[in-house]
């Protein structure tokens, strides 16, 4: 049997299973920011792991292939579905060094498995720290705007009475982990392999979904009318639409415009 075919048919199961297993126990799981949308980025992240997966070398499969995938299923049906997937995607960067699109493959796939599992588990432990930050943040901002403005731990205060408390939900955190998913799944769809500044790419588009979240927290804290909408109301979701958007345009933006700008450079040297 082709390796290609066995590791694509394991990866299907595997993810199959993970997301049969979030979708049962999505009352249990916090609601960040729309965990319905950020499921639909981590399904997407899969199909592109696939996609580069099907373009990876030809050959037969060998033991180990099937060994691994063997242990990833097994680990997937018997609940472990966050160790199995994370496992899979470790086995496809190692499994051939010099195939870079099975190396993709196996990073977007554990960019998916850092949105969906251990980005969590990782706010879980330190949510208290990450929040406090979000505050203070929020609250230093919204001094410029309303005089006499203040926080302290995760409450933003407001002359007027209107506080308000920076929960899990409304964590930037989140919105950076997405911003990491989408940028690693462009980058291997564009080309499997990682330059320089690919890093500098990724940390503005974290900066931009930061930059957005703060901006919505900030009106947010401004007044009653103002949280109703963009925390319950219309604004969420225009946030969600608009901050994803701009991170996802400028990844391409600038990987389209390195191609241009490589292709130049290669030109003026011919």
């Amino acid at each position: 049997m082709r390796a290609i075919k066995l590791l694509f048919a394991s990866e299907v199961i595997v993810f199959a299973v993970f997301f049969l297993d979030a979708f049962t126990h999505l009352g249990e799981r916090v609601d960040i920011g729309g965990r319905s949308a950020h499921g639909a980025f981590e399904f997407l992240g899969v199909a592109a792991s696939l996609y580069l997966l099907t373009r990876g070398r030809s050959g037969e499969a060998v033991l180990l292939d099937w060994f691994c995938c063997a242990l990833a299923l097994l680990a997937a049906c018997l609940g472990f579905t966050g160790s199995s997937i994370t496992f899979f995607a470790l086995y496809l960067l190692v499994r051939d060094r010099g195939d870079l699109n099975t190396k993709a493959a196996g990073t977007v796939a554990a960019a998916v498995a850092v949105q969906a599992v251990w980005a969590p588990l990782i706010f879980s432990k330190i949510s208290f720290l990450l929040l406090q930050g979000d505050a203070s943040v929020v609250g230093w901002l919204l001094g410029f705007v309303v005089p006499g403005a203040s926080w302290g731990g995760t409450v933003v205060y407001t002359p007027s009475g209107h506080n308000v408390v920076i929960t899990e939900p409304c964590a930037s955190f989140h919105n950076l982990s997405l911003a990491t998913l989408c940028w690693v799944t462009l980058t291997m769809l564009h080309r499997p392999y990682w330059l320089k500044s690919d890093l500098y790419v990724g940390l503005v588009a974290m900066l931009i979904q930061f930059g957005f979240n703060v901006w919505r927290l900030v009106f947010v804290c401004l007044s009653l009318p103002m949280y109703e909408f963009w925390h319950d109301g219309l604004g969420k979701h225009v946030f969600s639409a608009v901050a994803t958007a701009c991170a996802i345009i400028f990844v391409q933006f600038w990987l389209v415009r390195r191609d241009q700008r490589d292709s130049r450079r290669v030109a003026a040297i011919s």
